[in-house]
């Protein structure tokens, strides 16, 4: 503890002690003297007075602690602030040192490439150099050998073959001596491109270095800068742990008196929501879906944001068409209802609407995969009453491929059987029964009806009866394929195939 802390601790006890004994001397005389103020009895006078002294001394302690401590001024004026420029010079710092390692990294792979080429332009040097030997090694033999044929010039007749010989030599060494140069000049033009090469990378190392001198430099001040920080966050948390122990007194009584107020006005709601249903018919039952939507894996969290928006639109216009009206204040007929939930430490939180997107909206996202949120009533709500509803989520993953099956039935064909009604309770039963089994989430509109996972045309079915009739056989197996691939979210659509069933009449 600093001696400024260690001042204002000594400081607040004895203003404490003082408003103590002053407190008790004030009481005591005001009561023996029997005062009243404004027609009230003596003794609420001189509690009235005792607690306008205590307020009193306690202002004047704040206010006398602000003028006189420079360091609880600052935490007083500018505490939230402090930290809000702390978060944002740590994230700045961390991106210039995120940039700095980039830039780095950077640096010693031009070094690595420029130390690369170096190496290569010595290669080259060395190459040149032993080429331009051998030049001038064939530069004197070509001497010698013009020496040689002036002086056999007079010996022209006798020396005819050796001359032919030596004009072969001569074009031979020519033609060395072209494709020579041609190497030498193309060394050359290789060597002036890697010394431009070489100048262009020194100047980049240049202006990096440069670069990265100037972020080491910036990185050192805001390290300074971080540390003064954090050694005045110290300080304030410091005083910030002695103002809780100053609340939590403040909060285990209100505590008790939000408990009260919260079970009475729950019992409130609950008696004006049952006169409601009892005098309005229904509108949602419970159970009730009012909407879904699909959200892929990966997408962003504006994105998801944006989808529950969506799915909530989609419910209140759901809600709204079957009856349902927002309450006052409010521009929707469907809300999410507030939770309490109790904390290890025992106290008792309140999560509103918003929280409860936010908590769906990261689930989402740390998920992974694709993923149905349903929007389902979780209360009876009559006619012109907001609708409470609950946000479900579910794993997108995909239930049928195209054309797997995914039930048969044998069906029998003669008028008398009522082919189309053994074919509808088929698919009202054992078709959906599969379908949910295997992952199809169904949709429930009303509540009392069946849930629903697909829809068949009449078209369809009547096409199905006509072949059904046209079977030679009493009896054809009805096998249900999935018409395409389909995932927990969708519709499930069907496609049929009729075979005649050879195992009618065995046993």
């Amino acid at each position: 503890m600093t001696l400024t802390m260690f001042f204002i601790v000594m400081l607040l006890t004895l203003f404490g002690g003082a408003l103590a004994y002053a407190g008790d001397w004030l009481g005591r005389k005001l009561g023996k003297q029997r005062l009243s103020l404004f027609g009230i009895r003596p003794r609420y006078t001189a509690t009235l007075i005792t607690t306008l002294t205590g307020c009193l001394t306690v202002a004047l302690t704040v206010v006398g602690m602000t003028l006189a401590n420079e360091s609880f001024r600052a935490w007083i004026t500018r505490g939230d602030r402090i930290l809000a420029e702390l978060r944002a010079n740590e994230a700045t710092l961390k991106e210039l040192q995120a940039r700095n390692a980039a830039l780095q990294r950077a640096n010693e792979q031009i070094r690595a490439e420029q130390a690369r080429l170096s190496a290569e332009l010595k290669r080259i040097e060395t190459e040149y150099q032993a080429r331009l030997k051998q030049v001038q090694q064939l530069q004197l033999q070509l001497a010698r050998a013009e020496q040689q044929l002036h002086r056999s010039t007079e010996q022209l007749a006798r020396a005819q073959a050796q001359l032919k010989q030596a004009r072969q030599t001569r074009e031979q060494l020519q033609q060395q001596i072209q494709a020579t140069r041609a190497q030498v000049a193309a060394l050359e033009r290789q060597q002036a491109q890697l010394r431009r090469q070489n100048d262009e990378f020194a100047e980049q190392g240049v202006a990096l270095a440069s670069e990265n001198a100037k972020l080491d430099s910036e990185n050192r001040r805001l390290q300074a800068q971080n540390q003064q920080l954090a050694e005045h966050n110290r300080q304030l948390a410091q005083e910030n742990q002695q103002l809780e122990r100053q609340n939590s007194i403040l909060l285990e009584r209100n505590a008790a008196l939000r408990r009260q107020r919260d079970e009475l006005d729950r019992a409130a709601q609950e008696l004006v929501q049952l006169a409601n249903i009892r005098l309005s018919p229904i509108a949602v039952q419970i159970g009730e879906e009012l909407g879904r939507v699909v959200i892929p894996a990966g997408w962003s969290e504006v994105r998801v944001r944006q989808a529950l928006q969506d799915l909530l639109n989609l419910a209140d216009r759901t809600a709204r068409e079957r009856g349902a009206a927002p309450a006052i204040g409010q521009t929707r007929a469907v809300f999410i209802p507030e939770k309490r939930v109790r904390l290890a430490s025992g106290e008792q939180v309140e999560i509103t609407e918003s929280e409860s997107l936010e908590a769906i909206q990261q689930n989402i996202r740390m998920s992974g995969d694709s993923v149905v949120v349903v929007a389902v009533a979780l209360t009876n709500t009559a006619q012109d009453e907001p609708v409470p509803i609950e946000l479900r989520l579910f794993r997108n993953r995909k239930v049928f491929e195209e054309g797997e099956e995914i039930a048969r039935f044998s069906v029998d064909c003669r008028p008398d059987r009522n082919p189309l009604g053994q074919v509808l309770t088929f698919l009202q039963t054992e078709v959906r029964e599969r379908a949910i089994e295997a992952g199809i989430l169904p949709r429930q509109e009303r509540a009392g009806s069946p849930p629903t996972v697909g829809e068949t045309s009449p078209e369809t079915l009547l096409e199905l009866m006509e072949q059904a009739r046209q079977c030679r056989t009493e009896r054809v197996l009805l096998i249900v394929r999935a018409a395409k691939t389909t995932y927990a979210s969708d519709t499930l659509s069907l496609k049929f195939e009729i075979i005649p069933d050879r195992t009618a009449g065995k046993g």
